[in-house]
């Protein structure tokens, strides 16, 4: 069970991601409507793509470097 590794570090950063948005936003997000969080997933789903995106260029970038000439 490899997840088990990294589950603590990542439960421990919801934690604070929570609190964070808990302190800016208060309990808010638990009241709104699901049509709401549907359009922030899309917008979240949109943002992680596009740094995939970025990312993808930026190995490409590296993998020209290092091929040999």
């Amino acid at each position: 069970m490899k997840y088990k590794k990294h589950f603590k570090k990542f439960v421990k950063l919801l934690d604070a991601k929570m609190k964070k948005g808990f302190l800016q936003y208060g309990d808010k997000s638990f009241d709104r409507e699901p049509e709401d969080l549907i359009g922030e997933l899309q917008q979240e789903v949109i943002d992680i793509s596009g740094w995939g995106m970025i990312l993808f260029h930026r190995l490409e970038e590296m993998k020209l470097k290092l091929k040999p000439k």
